[in-house]
């Protein structure tokens, strides 16, 4: 299918380096518009794997091994969609979300948190234990202590530059693996478990 994007080529030096998911595999990708990491994703896991995307945009997809779904992260008939898309928990959650830039960086800063949080809640409901996440961040206020949400979740955290990446960007990957399940009560679920679908 070809790579679309820069992004594209990012997602697969990261799958190469850190081998997170492969044939048969089931992954969710959020954010998948215009679908660079989604041509990835279906060519690692092949034709019996699964790969759910899931954009506010629509992203229309032929491969047999992909399903998109429209709508927000945080909304849980969403989740539901993606659960039932998937058939049951994810190996692997990957994140390229990025909110529209306002260029005030401190409110683009806390909309890309927003979006992490939604992300890392999401994967609380959908990835199966040990399982693992990549997702997209931005080096700035508050970074740490989103890294230290993700350790709570993860017996291993941590953060990569792909060699992809524009010079200067303070774009970065978390490389969340070992999923340890949903230990804490504030991470509520918005639909029932995959396994239970």
């Amino acid at each position: 299918m070809g790579l679309p994007s820069r992004a594209a080529f990012k997602l697969e030096e990261l799958l190469a380096r850190f081998k997170l998911v492969g044939e048969g595999g089931r992954v969710i990708d959020l954010g998948c518009a215009p679908g660079g990491w989604l041509a990835i994703l279906a060519r690692t896991v092949g034709s019996r794997g699964r790969v759910v995307g899931i954009d506010l945009a629509t992203c229309p997809w032929g491969a047999a091994n992909v399903i998109t779904v429209a709508g927000d992260i945080a909304d849980p008939e969403v989740r539901l969609q993606v659960a039932e898309a998937l058939g049951s928990a994810a190996d692997l959650v990957t994140s390229d979300l990025a909110p529209k830039l306002s260029g005030i960086a401190e409110r683009d800063q806390a909309k890309s948190q927003e979006l992490l949080k939604a992300a890392l809640e999401l994967t609380r409901e959908l990835l199966k234990p040990g399982g693992a996440m990549i997702a997209k961040v931005f080096m700035g206020p508050g970074f740490e202590e989103m890294r230290a949400l993700f350790s709570r979740d993860f017996a291993r955290v941590e953060t990569v530059r792909t060699r992809a990446s524009r010079p200067g960007s303070s774009e970065l990957y978390l490389i969340a693996r070992s999923y340890q399940g949903q230990r804490h009560p504030s991470a509520t679920s918005a639909c029932p478990s995959p396994a239970r679908l």
